[in-house]
């Protein structure tokens, strides 16, 4: 398998060109700070209309000298140890530190002008009228907001506890190397794409021991370290809970729920509805453990392809071509956009050590979106790629169709159109297949996409509301209380596992893998949220064969919120009516899957 420093450049991102020397990086970092000193001459002027203004304006220019740093910078994710780029970060940061607090003054001056005055002038200038709606939100949470002497101090301590958060980053990704695992006197390299191939394409009686293996192999630096994580996340938590009880807030849900738009009384109805109604989930474990006839049934054993088929590779080239055909139905707008999303060095598609895992898009508004994958030449990455130009092309779409700073939106708007090509792709496969031991392994793999974004979804945010709610109660988050947690979320929300234990220890640092809980807590039930509603504006798609519908939300981008936009396109997040629709299909995916598998 091609590794990141093998590929040809065209796979590759090309950041590091925006900044051929280190002088260029620093006489605009230095411009950068000029012109934030420039704003402070605006402090004690903001309650004049001109002076407002114009300081929004310039601020927003200032925001924009920084574009091309902050991309440059981004080339991190992929290049984790890069020393130069590492030097140049720190020397920003600490650059930064001239304005920790410099700030504090402007929330102040703005709370005093009040709401009114405020969305007047800007309604009153066809340039900034845009902004209105952040405004909106800031006066919405203005009794959270403190006095001006205490934001400065909570300012100047701010970097101290970010810390938190970029050490969990350091220890996962950034000092760890691939490991080596002997097994029978064979040597095997343990990294993302062995256990990605050993879990799908081993031998399912043969190899069982060595899923096992391989997988622990895989999590020791979790097993190792297990006792830190505990103690790192339980930090995480308890820092944002007390952060929401600095400003005021009665409870973190008031700063997690209140704050997105989506109450934390449609959180917990999301939950309970997913109780109720996932009966698919084990349903369809127990259909595999039965085909398989294995005396132990593990976790390792469930992604197993079922029938030992000639593996298909496909070049980058060849998935792309795949995508094209498979969103041909989004028209012609659609197509052109994705096209120049997927021009050279805006994917970086090939796997290294100090690489960031997994997939992700990275948006931008002055650059181009970025996407990041491990690419591994199978069906799996033709739709993980796939996934990711939904992000780049909605970012695309709105970008076209809305001002700043309307063109950006919250993550569970984003995820709609990401899932929204996962549901045409599978379509699109599934019609070309003729093959109908390959269709089946079509139908696996879209039934685990639902289960993985929906109902683990929900399982894992359940365990995250039990963590916080147990830790604003005072209590402290040891490993084995984080354990317990983790392990009733799953049964209240999945029911009773299949699945025979083949570590005791694992379920005490599996939960560590959740990377979500820690870079961005109460993020993981978006998922959950964004899959059913694109599955919606999937449904009305296929029932009338018009793109218009799914387009014009792509346009849309933030200039609704989010509970809004997803009722001006039918779905009503308080009504649990809205989910349904997601579980018939997967429940009909299960009956398939075993209608067809029993034939076999």
């Amino acid at each position: 398998m091609m590794k990141r420093i093998d590929a040809h450049n065209k796979y590759k991102w090309d950041l590091i060109s925006l900044y051929k020397n280190d002088n260029d990086f620093l006489v605009d970092l230095e411009l950068y700070i000029e012109k934030n000193r420039e704003l402070l001459k605006y402090k004690n002027k903001l309650n004049n209309k001109i002076d407002f203004l114009n300081f929004l304006r310039e601020s927003i220019l200032v925001d924009q000298s920084i574009s091309k740093i902050n991309h440059f910078l981004k080339h991190l994710y992929i290049e984790q140890n890069n020393s130069r780029l590492l030097n140049l970060e720190s020397i920003f940061n600490n650059k930064l530190q001239e304005f920790d607090g410099k700030f504090s003054w402007v929330s102040e001056e703005i709370k005093n002008v009040g709401k009114r005055k405020i969305l007047k002038w800007l309604s009153e200038d066809n340039q900034l009228v845009h902004y209105s709606e952040s405004y909106k939100d800031f006066f919405k949470n203005i009794r959270y907001l403190l006095p001006q002497r205490h934001r400065e101090l909570i300012s100047k301590v701010s970097n101290s506890s970010s810390i938190i958060y970029e050490m969990y980053e350091v220890m996962r990704f950034k000092d760890n190397e691939e490991k080596k695992l002997i097994y029978n006197n064979k040597e095997y390299i343990i990294n993302q794409k062995f256990i990605s191939d050993i879990l799908t394409y081993s031998d399912p009686v043969n190899d069982q021991q060595l899923r096992i293996q391989a997988s622990l192999k895989f999590k020791e630096e979790l097993k190792y370290k297990q006792h830190t994580y505990a103690k790192l996340y339980e930090s995480i938590v308890k820092e944002e809970i007390e952060s929401a009880k600095l400003v005021g807030m009665k409870s973190f849900k008031n700063n997690f729920f209140e704050r997105d738009d989506f109450s934390i009384t449609n959180f917990l109805n999301l939950i309970n509805f997913t109780s109720k109604n996932s009966r698919a989930y084990y349903k369809y474990y127990e259909i595999i453990k039965r085909y398989l006839n294995l005396e132990k049934f593990y976790g390792t054993d469930s992604s197993l392809e079922l029938f030992k088929l000639e593996r298909k590779n496909y070049s980058i080239e060849e998935a792309q071509e795949i995508i094209k055909n498979s969103l041909k139905p989004m028209g012609e707008k659609y197509i052109s956009n994705l096209e120049y999303c997927l021009s050279n060095n805006r994917v970086d598609y090939y796997e290294d050590k100090n690489k960031s895992t997994g997939a992700f898009t990275i948006g931008s508004y002055t650059y181009d979106s970025l996407i990041s994958l491990n690419y591994t030449n199978d069906i799996d990455s033709i739709s993980t790629l796939t996934h990711e130009l939904g992000h780049a092309v909605h970012n695309l779409f709105a970008k076209q169709s809305q001002p700043r700073p309307l063109n950006s939106f919250s993550n569970m708007i984003a995820e709609v159109a990401s899932t929204f090509n996962e549901h045409l792709l599978f379509d699109y496969l599934l019609e070309k297949e003729k093959d109908e031991k390959r269709k089946l392994i079509l139908i696996q793999n879209r039934i685990e996409f639902i289960f993985s974004n929906f109902f683990s979804a929900i399982a894992d945010a359940e365990f995250e509301y039990q963590c916080y709610k147990l830790s604003e109660k005072g209590e402290v988050l040891t490993l084995g209380k984080i354990s317990e947690i983790l392990r009733k979320a799953n049964k209240k929300v999945l029911g009773n596992s299949v699945f025979d234990k083949y570590d005791n220890e694992v379920g005490k640092y599996s939960w560590i893998a959740i990377s979500h809980i820690f870079e961005q807590p109460f993020y993981i039930y978006k998922y959950a949220v964004s899959i059913a509603v694109s599955f919606k504006l999937y449904s009305d798609f296929k029932r009338t064969g018009d793109e218009t519908q799914i387009i014009n939300f792509l346009k849309d981008g933030g200039s609704l919120k989010v509970t809004e936009l997803f009722k001006k396109y039918n779905f009503d997040c308080k009504n649990q009516e809205s989910y349904k629709d997601l579980i018939l299909e997967v429940e009909k995916l299960v009956d398939t899957f075993e209608s067809i598998l029993n034939k076999k």
